[in-house]
């Protein structure tokens, strides 16, 4: 019995340490390590540059049955400012480079929406953007800059985060 009550207490002081305390142990489900919880979401940096696209396909191939997994959709400043913070502490980098979001308007040009079917209810664009210079479809956070948004060629080839 005083096993088990140890390793409640290992467990609970373990999840309050690394998740930021009893709200975050409440609201914010399991994230296995590498993955990241804030808000009832987890987050997974990838530091292998490829296009929008593939990104996009990579995450989704991190999905399981009911928990999908797309680029990072991004609803609050709150959200804004973790994931870049996380992104700072998990970048092999020296230096800041941009990474990819999972907003869009691929689907319909001048409509951007999240990869995950979600609406963009919050806005992080640096002032100008987005600006579709030369078939600019799809988002990168400058985070070496400003850490707001840009639209770019799909194509571009960045690392990105994943939200599940």
């Amino acid at each position: 019995m005083r096993f088990i009550g140890f390793l409640v207490l290992l467990l609970v002081s373990v999840s309050l340490s690394s998740d930021g305390g009893v709200a975050a142990l409440c609201s914010s489900p399991y994230c296995p390590p590498p993955w990241r919880a804030f808000q009832g979401h987890c987050y997974l940096w990838v530091d292998k540059p490829m296009s929008w696209m593939d990104a996009e396909r990579y995450c989704q191939m991190l999905s399981h049955p009911g928990k999908m997994v797309h680029l990072a959709s991004i609803h609050s400043e709150e959200e804004d400012e973790f994931i870049k913070m996380y992104v700072r502490k998990s970048s092999a980098s020296p230096t800041p480079t941009p990474y990819w979001i999972g907003c869009s308007d691929i689907e319909q040009e001048g409509h951007f929406r999240w990869s995950d079917g979600s609406d963009v209810s919050y806005e992080g664009w640096w002032p100008g953007e987005p600006n579709n210079v030369g078939e600019e479809d799809c988002t990168e956070n400058l985070f070496q800059f400003s850490g707001k948004w840009n639209d770019v060629r799909c194509m571009n080839e960045n690392n990105f985060v994943c939200k599940r």
